[in-house]
């Protein structure tokens, strides 16, 4: 290899100008390759279903069709229309109802049934079919074609028009999608490279290693869209650290060699040595994917290993040449270094490297579970927006004419119309089919064949099979669809066993089997190869299993991530992402391992070289990851199309992921397992004798057990010999037991197996293998295969569960709950019962439900998390019963139960899960506790420090107080100068409008003057009528007082007023009252005695006696008013002189319209003065809010800090110092329970294995 390096550096301008030169016919290559946008058509074609494409391609000239939607059009346009889409290119029939109906016959006429499958709200249904496949570019221009030509007038669906949007949509974006992985990358190289120029040179030897990969796509005659859009992004993720590599490594010889030639040989020898490994591995981890069924795993498998290759190929070729031709301007742009060293992370690692050892187990738990039941979908529309014309298509198909999945069953021709018509309303009576259409229904509707469009027939018949159309209400590639294609399939074989269920969803059905298969194929592929290659690459057989335990684990905490936030992924990211992410980061893994292993090799002990191997591979690791995150992490943000997407998030969220397992969880693996992999690698040997003083020859067993039990926990490879055991076990909505059911595996097992249990009901569950039973023992015939048996038990649980329900705070049983509305809380209390001594058994539970969206808000959980996928909450929740009891830790109280609360408008009572198992600590771990010395220091220095930064903060607080006290002084007399000068300007343009207004009104009074005489006229008139008015009024005062006194009946003989009626009334009632021995008191208001019919009278009169008091004294007054206004007006009269006053008037308004000059440009300078300290308030009130906030800030810093000072840190010196022997003791007693609870029921000494227990709480719905 030296000699090729030589040649490399010594040609290099040569290299340069070929390079360039091949970027030509890349360029022309990859314009020239293909690209299918259609994923169906990576199915295998010896499935039945891609049988019938064929046939309907091939036989009904029907490689794709489209239904579409045809929008307020009559009969004659709709069949004009028709004339014109079957003269575009590629468009093989057309077909609607007006076909049969013609201009004649209105639509309305045919039957209901008939018609509303096909003509329903003004819109006509079209079926449009094409000659050639789905995704043929003849049919994509088709479909433009057809969008161009009708406009909004008809909405096209189907596969053809939705692999169009996709197309249009990827075209669209994936320029942008390199722009952003480069200029992100640029930015990433910016912090991690020492030198201005470096990234721009990397980011151009990568482009051209994408081009040369991109170029050479022609050789495989086309490419998928995915493939397209992730692969330049993952190439440049992936080689990015090769570059980074070779260039470091370069500067570090330039300082020790003579020239920079000599450098670069040895920095490409070395280059080379490197990444021969981890580049390996990671070709065989994209070369992995080529195994799937489903050959779009080979498309992205070979272009992504090809894109490795040529990057391999251009960082050991061009990269150098390019290096050393502007080596010169690289030294002119070098910076200096913004990335940290990470000094402290080997200390941190080799330190606490058994509590991350713990952390990992534990974690390996929930993240298997989620990377297990992480939810996918098939259905490639949810994958794109809803907005494009495809999907409003679709959604209008949905809307109108309940056309969700429509279907296509492929007959023999020569079946009966009669056995026809009985197979279809079998099909029709399966749940969720809306419709079936077959030529059988027009003889139905009793139309002879002569009288049947020729397109009409030659669209359901060919020379040997007639089609059948089939809908279903149910969603593509959903599990009721799936289950429903099933039933046809069934239905359509009894009467025909060659007929064929094809169309979208039988191809996605084959899909999902497919792929189902594919995802545990693939993972298992490239774990063993990526595993062979690394045993020849380190030498070593326990290294490969260590390293693929680690990013295994990474890849299963990132597909985890999903489930548990409740995100469904499209299948493919699922079934690629974790073979790229182990064939992109495992050569971190590997550059670790190497460091690791020189120094181990040497004679240094693990500690120390674990130290050397942290130190001179973290940055490298840490800019390798940096890097590949920034290239897909932009795009999975930007894109639109959620296949790439998802894609791109989990590589980019994987790159992180393993980045951190190993920098942290590597090493501690390591460490752990470092005399396994001292006996299982080779190159120990010459090393032995300085290794003597540093290691035992002897291997620890606590060592090896921890190190076997890392490795099993990711499920892969071989198990030890175990019995593991899962308790199903049913309760009531009261918490009591239905009925417990437990499952046994015995694992890799072979000949005579003896087994323990005290089982009832013992059944083998998943072979043939028969076994004797001698009370509690069992023998086993086994045959090599894992044993998987059940049986029933009555046996108590370890923790019982109690379950109450509140209704708007009142205790409430949960079976008078159903139906009800309000506020719910819900309280499950678990109690461990496995107690030993003071401390019990350390059970984790975890908790899990979900809740409708539609009935059900405010959904909260006191320890746990509440995850909503849009229709629906997960609700998953913790608790450790009997924990704090153990530790004596009141603080843990809160994890013995678990509070749901939340509003409802309908309570409907659901499944509750829960899963437990005992809490393993290991012995090692314990051993945190034997150097406390440095915890108490450093417990110390953090409390002295907080102390200052508290003091620190309530100056800040005092000052800032002091401030804005000031400050709002000046803020309040500022607010007053603004709202004074407003109130000028307001009361001085009210005056200056009073002064205009005079000024005009002024101008008019000349001609009043003329009007005056006849006022004074006037006035003289009005004084003698309003004389006769009050003589008038005096008359009408004498006649109310004489009814009011004397005169009720006006007669001569008997004048008696209302007044002396209303006195004698009264006295007549007290009399009669006196009579009948009662009292009527009306003047003290004691009319309890009263006759009721009187008093009503009296009180009428009484009324009658006021409103005439009331109408004399208004007369009076009116009178006095009169007199007022006739002596004002004989004054006026007398005052009135013409002459005088129109003269007067003149001077006047001559006087007042110079004022009205003057107070006009009074008016604008104050308008002026008012809008400046208007500004100047506003400005002093936004900085006095700012002073506020500052001040609030400064007070709440102060305040936050004293308590964290005092609920904290303080605490916290309060405990390390305090007596933590106790809680010691209590952990190592705690694992000691946790290692003696194996088993629930029971096994033999020999026999290892580990217990889990799920509850499910059921509905009682």
């Amino acid at each position: 290899m030296k000699n090729i390096s030589k040649n490399i550096v010594k040609y290099k301008w040569w290299i340069l100008v070929i390079s360039i030169l091949l970027i030509i016919p890349a360029i022309i290559g990859m314009e020239k390759t293909k690209i299918n946008y259609d994923i169906l058509v990576y199915l295998p074609s010896d499935i039945e279903t891609m049988k019938g494409e064929d046939i309907l391609t091939n036989d009904f000239d029907m490689g794709a069709f489209s239904l579409s939607v045809v929008e307020n059009m009559s009969q004659k346009d709709v069949l004009e229309l028709e004339d014109k889409i079957k003269e575009i290119d590629g468009v093989e029939k057309v077909v609607t109802i007006d076909d049969l109906t013609g201009t004649t016959i209105p639509v309305s006429m045919l039957p209901t049934e008939f018609k509303d499958k096909v003509a329903k709200d003004g819109s006509t249904l079209m079926l449009i079919t094409f000659k050639e496949s789905t995704s043929n570019q003849e049919t994509l221009d088709a479909v433009q074609s057809i969008r161009d030509l009708t406009g909004e007038s008809v909405k096209v669906g189907g596969m053809s028009a939705m692999v169009l949007d996709t197309m249009n949509l990827s075209n669209s974006e994936i320029a942008i999608y390199i722009v952003i992985a480069v200029v992100l990358c640029i930015i990433v190289l910016m912090i991690c490279m020492d030198s201005y120029l470096v990234p721009f040179i990397l980011l151009l030897n990568i482009g051209i290693a994408i081009l040369y990969n991109m170029g050479t796509n022609i050789f495989l005659g086309n490419i998928s869209y995915i493939t397209k859009a992730i692969s330049a992004v993952l190439q440049l993720g992936v080689t990015t650290d090769f570059s980074i590599f070779l260039y470091h490594r370069f500067e570090a010889e330039k300082k020790v060699t003579k020239s920079k030639e000599e450098a670069m040989v040895i920095a490409i020898d070395d280059t080379f040595k490197s990444i021969l490994g981890s580049s390996l591995t990671t070709i065989a981890g994209f070369l992995a994917l080529c195994t799937m069924t489903l050959l779009l795993g080979k498309d992205i498998g070979i272009v992504m290993a090809k894109g490795v290759l040529f990057g391999v190929i251009c960082v050991l070729t061009i990269f150098p040449a390019l290096i050393l031709i502007f080596d010169k301007q690289i030294d002119k742009t070098v910076h200096r270094e913004i990335l940290p060293k990470f000094t402290h992370v080997k200390n941190f690692v080799t330190k606490h490297y058994k509590l991350i050892l713990v952390i990992f187990i534990l974690l390996c738990i929930p993240a298997y579970i989620g990377n297990k039941n992480v939810k996918v979908y098939y259905n490639l529309s949810k994958s794109l927006p809803t907005t494009l014309q495809f999907s409003v298509a679709n959604q209008e198909l949905k809307d109108k004419y309940n056309i969700v999945s429509p279907e296509v069953i492929l007959v023999d021709k020569t079946m009966k119309n009669n056995d026809i018509n009985e197979m279809i309303d079998k099909i029709e009576d399966v749940d969720g089919i809306t419709f079936a259409l077959s030529y059988s229904e027009f003889s139905n509707l009793g139309l002879p064949d002569d009288l049947i469009p020729e397109d009409v027939y030659n669209t359901f018949n060919d020379g040997e099979y007639q089609m059948i159309i089939v809908n279903s209400k149910y969603e593509i590639a959903t599990d009721e669809l799936n289950n429903q294609i099933g039933e046809i399939n069934d239905i359509v074989k009894t009467y025909d066993d060659k007929a064929i269920v094809a169309g979208e969803g039988p191809l996605m059905k084959d899909m999902v089997n497919i792929s189902n298969t594919d995802f545990n194929n693939v993972n298992y592929t490239s774990i063993a190869v990526i595993f062979i290659i690394m045993v020849f690459v380190l030498g070593s057989i326990s290294l490969p299993v260590i390293l693929v335990t680690a990013i295994e684990f990474a890849i299963f905490v990132n597909m985890s991530s999903f489930y548990y936030t409740g995100v469904t992924l499209p299948f493919i990211a699922s079934i690629v992402i974790g073979t790229i992410q182990l064939g992109a980061t495992i050569d971190y893994a590997i550059l670790m391992t190497t460091k690791y292993l020189d120094k181990r090799k040497a004679g240094e002990d693990s500690v120390k070289s674990m130290h050397y191997a942290l130190d001179n591979s973290v940055q490298s690791v840490f800019t390798s990851g940096l890097c590949f995150f920034a290239a897909t992490f932009g795009v999975g943000l930007y894109s639109k199309i959620d296949i790439i997407g998802a894609i791109c998030h989990l590589i980019s969220r994987g790159a992180l992921i393993s980045m951190a397992v190993v920098i942290l969880i590597l090493p501690s693996l390591l460490m752990v397992c470092d005399p396994i992999i001292i006996r299982t690698t080779k190159g120990f040997k010459k090393g032995k004798k300085n290794m003597k003083n540093n290691i035992s020859k002897k291997i620890n067993k606590k060592a090896v057990a921890a190190c076997l039990a890392v490795t099993m926990l990711i499920p892969f490879g071989v198990n030890a010999q175990t019995k593991d055991e899962t308790v199903y076990s049913r309760l009531n909505n009261e918490g009591n037991t239905i009925e417990t059911i437990v499952s046994d595996e015995l694992s890799n097992v072979n000949g005579d197996v003896v087994d323990e249990s005290n089982l009832n009901n013992i059944k083998n569950v998943n072979g043939d293998e028969e076994f004797l039973q001698n009370g509690t023992n069992l023998i086993w015939k086994s045959e090599g295969n894992n044993i998987y048996y059940q049986g029933s038990t009555s046996k108590a649980l370890p923790i019982n569960i109690d379950i109450k329900y509140y209704l708007d705070g009142e205790l409430i049983n949960v079976n008078d709950l159903n139906g009800k509305s309000g506020h719910i809380k819900m309280v499950l209390n678990y109690t461990n019962t496995d107690k030993h001594g003071n401390l019990y058994t350390p059970f984790v539970v975890t908790m899990t439900t979900t809740l409708s969206n539609s009935a059900n808000t405010n959904i909260t959980i006191d320890t746990g998390k509440v995850v909503s996928n849009g229709t629906s909450s997960i609700i998953v929740g913790l608790a450790t019963p009997g924990l704090s009891e153990s530790l004596n830790i009141d603080e843990l109280d809160k994890f013995n139960s678990i509070t749901i609360e939340y509003d409802t408008t309908d309570f409907t009572e659901h499944d509750i899960y829960n899963a437990y198992a005992a809490k393993v600590i290991d012995e090692d771990d314990l051993k945190i506790f034997d150097k406390m010395d440095d915890l108490y220091s450093s417990v110390d220095t953090l409390t002295n420090a907080s102390t200052q930064l508290v003091s620190g903060s309530n100056a800040l607080s005092t000052g800032m107080n002091t401030y804005t006290t000031n400050f709002k002084t000046y803020k309040n007399g500022m607010n007053a100068l603004t709202e004074g000068i407003s109130k000028i300007n307001t009361n001085y343009s009210k005056l200056n409008a009073g002064i205009n207004k005079l000024n005009s009104n002024l101008s008019e009074l000349s001609s009043i003057a003329s009007d005056l005489s006849q006022l004074k006229s006037g006035l003289e008139e009005s004084s003698t009528g309003l004389t006769k008015i009050n003589a008038g009024l005096d008359q009408i005062k004498k006649t109310l007082d004489i009814v009011n006194a004397g005169g009720y009946n006006l007669g001569q003989s008997s004048t008696i007023g209302l007044v002396a009626d209303v006195k004698g009334l009264e006295t007549y009632m007290s009399a009669l009252a006196q009579n009948q021995g009662k009292t009527c008191d009306i003047q003290n208001k004691d009319i309890t005695g009263c006759d009721q019919n009187l008093f009503g009278i009296y009180q009428d009169l009484s009324a009658e006696s006021s409103i005439i008091n009331g109408l004399s004294t208004k007369i009076t007054e009116l009178e006095a008013g009169i007199t007022k206004i006739q002596t004002g007006i004989n004054t006026m009269d007398s005052s009135i002189d013409v002459a005088s006053l129109t003269t007067k008037l003149t001077a006047l308004s001559n006087g007042v319209n110079e004022l009205a000059s003057a107070s006009n440009q009074m008016n604008g300078a104050l308008q002026t003065l008012n809008s400046s300290s208007e500004l100047l308030n506003n400005a002093t009130n936004e900085l006095y809010d700012a002073t506020n906030e500052l001040n609030n800030g400064a007070q709440e810093l102060s305040e936050g800090m004293s308590k964290f000072d005092s609920e904290g840190i303080q605490k916290i010196n309060s405990y390390v110092n305090g007596d933590i022997a106790s809680l010691q003791d209590n952990l190592e007693d705690l694992k000691t329970l946790s290692d003696n609870y194996g088993m629930f029921t029971a096994k033999t000494n020999e026999t290892s294995g580990n217990t889990k227990f799920i509850v499910k709480i059921e509905a009682n719905n």
